[in-house]
């Protein structure tokens, strides 16, 4: 018989949801009828990914600290920081060549890659116990919102 899952604080998941907003208002500008219009929602949308890439990778930095406040492991700060460097690079890259459709799939790996490392490694950083859980919920929902860029893209709204 298996556990229940753990519980969720309310702010969290509030919270959480609240910060996916953003990347799903973007994404859903993207479908807009008028090019213009569609092509700031992609901007939007990767500027935001790159944002809550960053924001994950300076949660990993703080567990990382509580860690091992003293001598905090200095390829796991690299590793923290990766994610919102990659995420940063890709959104140069989609300000440069509006190719926005192999970015959202870069984006949906670089969320699905933070995701693995979070449960791999959540209970040796020093997360809660409904951190996790969290994690799934929200890398799943950032993940969903990432297909609809493809679905913009075979409308030609960009």
């Amino acid at each position: 018989m298996s556990s229940p899952p753990p519980f969720l604080p309310r702010a969290a998941l509030r919270l959480g949801f609240l910060g996916l907003a953003p990347l799903a208002i973007a994404a859903l500008i993207t479908l807009s009828p008028y090019h213009n219009t569609a092509r700031l929602g992609a901007l939007a949308f990767s500027l935001y990914a790159a944002v809550l890439l960053s924001f994950l990778g300076g949660v990993r930095c703080g567990f990382e600290l509580m860690r091992a406040p003293q001598a905090p492991s200095g390829l796991r700060l690299l590793f923290s920081a990766a994610p919102a460097l990659a995420g940063w690079l890709l959104t140069m890259f989609v300000i440069a060549f509006p190719l926005a459709l192999g970015a959202a799939a870069a984006f949906a790996g670089l969320f699905a890659a933070q995701y693995v490392w979070d449960q791999s490694s959540a209970r040796d950083a020093g997360a809660p116990a409904w951190y996790p859980l969290l994690r799934q919920v929200l890398t799943g929902g950032a993940m969903i919102i990432c297909l609809i860029i493809p679905l913009a893209t075979v409308l030609r709204r960009f």
